[in-house]
């Protein structure tokens, strides 16, 4: 991807502040694009931007809890207020909604409606209304826009997966789809990206590099390359849906789990 592609354009990336958001960030950035970065790390999410601006790349940091419904709407227009326009958005943000590793992968019997409904809120409520803020202002402007959603692999996973994750993922597939079909006819491609096992902080507070290593290999979380994703190789796939050449594609999940789903 040359640089420059986003030349004068302006991004939403939320879960920017870490992992595959905040490489998504410099992703978009490096071709060009003023990016805000939108986290309940309002720290993280500033201390992304001020890597941007050492290289002289265009940012701004909004803290925002993205399980609070109030607050999506709000934060989008003071985005519009401070770059004037929104061109792409990534809804990179996403919650297993427990720190206990042990409750990380309960089953039916042990999840608990609290957990539930925060993974939902972020994983799911959360792109639905980001992007239907954003959405509303890219159709008022009338150019058209680019929408990735980061889904999981888990979302097409029966075992070895968190089942309240998993079902939020598995919801945001179906929401790309049918946010497709809506946003079409305004020039607006909705997709989302399906990352397997990828070596970010969500994943390395409750499982070691060495183990994740191990996974990969052999078992029955193993893909077919044998390798942890790093965060810029699934941001890579996301910039590319974000770019002019990506136009004809839309509605569609992209498997970047190096073979794990096939």
């Amino acid at each position: 991807m040359a640089p420059g592609a986003l030349d004068g354009k302006v991004a939403i990336v939320t879960g920017g502040a870490s992992g595959i958001g905040r490489a998504t960030v410099r992703a978009l950035a490096e071709q060009g694009a003023a990016v805000a970065v939108l986290d309940l790390d309002e720290r993280g999410a500033t201390r992304v931007v001020d890597e941007l601006a050492s290289s002289d790349q265009a940012g701004a940091a909004f803290g925002i809890d993205l399980s609070d419904s109030e607050a999506i709407g709000p934060t989008v227009e003071r985005v519009v207020e401070r770059f004037g326009r929104v061109d792409v958005l990534v809804n990179s943000a996403g919650t297993r909604g427990v720190r206990d590793p042990e409750k990380g992968r309960a089953g039916l019997f042990d999840l608990d409606v609290e957990t539930w409904d925060f993974v939902q809120a972020v994983n799911l409520r959360a792109p639905f209304l980001v992007t239907q803020a954003v959405a509303r202002h890219m159709v008022d402007r009338g150019e058209g826009g680019r929408i990735v959603n980061v889904s999981s692999s888990a979302a097409f996973q029966a075992r070895f997966c968190s089942m309240h994750y998993a079902a939020s993922k598995a919801g945001l597939g179906s929401f790309t789809r049918t946010a497709a079909a809506d946003l079409g006819r305004h020039g607006i491609t909705v997709n989302a990206v399906a990352p397997g096992t990828t070596r970010t902080p969500m994943l390395q507070d409750s499982v070691s590099d060495e183990e994740l290593d191990r996974r990969v290999k052999k078992g029955p979380l193993s893909n077919l390359l044998g390798e942890v994703a790093e965060p810029e190789d699934i941001a890579g796939v996301i910039v590319f849906l974000c770019l002019p050449t990506s136009r004809h594609i839309t509605g569609q999940t992209v498997q970047a789990s190096a073979g794990f789903i096939v």
